[in-house]
């Protein structure tokens, strides 16, 4: 005699089995077709790695900045000049004549190169180096204050490469040993907030790609290297 409940399970059981049986032959048989297409076309599927660069790829690009050209010109045609080395920074009297600031500037760099003759020969200094520094410090603050697109311009970048380098190194000298330039604690503070000026204007500068680390080369101070590896380019200001 037949179990009508038995026979009633056995007819529900049979189409989820035969439902479970389609679908593992369907698996298989997409897997066979991945498969064989694999070995057909294994040259041209992307490897892990260049899975990677492909999701990767565009947003490096994105963020990829270039600054190429030339990027430091000449400090003597600087157009900051007029503004920055003024008779009124460089000279301690006031002519009656207007002076060219090239000639200003060219005065500064040759008073420049005679602290360095003294240095080198041992000879004691004097206060002059202590004023010596502070006209060169008073030219860098008004460079790194003036608007940051001025210094897009290849001449004027170079006026702060190079105003920056050697402001920094009289007044890291200074302030190590002020007794040998007979600096007292008020210059020393002066050159002191002067550079820390300077240098947060310099960082500003290096993270939107007015300056980058390339234009101090070869001959940055330790201030200066230590502010650019903390700053690195966000952007590129000056791109055109």
């Amino acid at each position: 005699m037949i179990n009508i409940e038995e026979y009633r399970a056995r007819q529900v059981r049979q189409p989820t089995r035969w439902s479970s049986l389609l679908s593992t032959a369907a698996a298989a048989a997409g897997a066979f077709v991945i498969s064989a297409y694999a070995v057909l076309n294994w040259d041209t599927i992307p490897g892990p790695s260049q899975l990677m660069s492909l999701l990767s790829g565009p947003a490096e690009a994105d963020n990829k900045l270039s600054f190429s050209g030339d990027r430091v010109g000449r400090s003597e045609t600087a157009p900051l000049l007029k503004i920055c080395v003024t008779k009124d920074v460089v000279l301690d009297v006031d002519p009656d004549r207007e002076i060219d600031p090239a000639i200003l500037f060219q005065f500064l760099v040759s008073a420049r190169h005679a602290d360095r003759l003294i240095a080198v020969l041992g000879a004691p200094r004097d206060h002059g180096v202590v004023e010596l520094a502070a006209k060169w410090g008073a030219v860098a603050d008004c460079v790194y204050r003036s608007n940051s697109w001025g210094l897009c311009d290849i001449d004027n970048r170079a006026l702060a490469v190079q105003a920056a380098n050697t402001f920094l190194v009289q007044a890291d000298q200074i302030a190590s040993k002020p007794e040998n330039f007979s600096a007292n604690q008020m210059v020393v503070e002066s050159l002191t907030q002067a550079k820390s000026r300077v240098l947060d204007s310099m960082q500003y500068l290096v993270r939107t790609g007015v300056l980058i680390a390339s234009d101090f080369a070869p001959f940055a101070p330790a201030s200066v290297r230590q502010t650019l590896a903390k700053a690195d380019p966000e952007t590129n200001a000056c791109a055109k």
